[in-house]
């Protein structure tokens, strides 16, 4: 019995072990951007609300506007900001990169289509 009770001891966390823990766990959680939603670290959270809301498809005026602030403040960020204005180009490649995709994908649809049905009359006629 009094072996169990040292072994049921031994198996509990000290203080110290768990704040250790806890912090080790944080460190790295926090290293791991993607985890909390930044994709764009190093700006505030004011900038990267207004990035996502351009990804998304906003304006730079219906933004502003969203944030409460002059509708000029995107040009504003991006011209004295170079994190931002970085982030920002980024942003205009990543909806130019979406929207020549959404071309691109019914055209190959298509193009699968016609293959594939070209493939599927010259099994059935060899002459073709």
């Amino acid at each position: 019995m009094q072996n169990q009770l040292a072994t049921k001891q031994e198996s509990y966390l000290t203080t110290d072990q768990i704040q250790k823990s806890v912090m080790n766990l944080m460190q790295a959680l926090h290293n791991r951007n993607d985890i909390f939603g930044n994709p764009y670290p190093g700006l505030s959270a004011e900038k990267q609300t207004a990035l996502v809301l351009i990804k998304s498809g906003y304006s730079y005026r219906e933004t502003a506007k969203e944030l409460k602030k002059n509708h000029t403040i995107i040009t504003q960020w991006s011209k004295n900001d170079p994190k931002f204005k970085q982030a920002l180009e980024q942003v205009k490649t990543d909806i130019q990169e979406s929207i020549r995709m959404k071309t691109i994908l019914p055209q190959l649809s298509y193009e699968e289509k016609t293959s594939t049905s070209q493939m599927n009359e010259e099994l059935e006629d060899p002459s073709l």
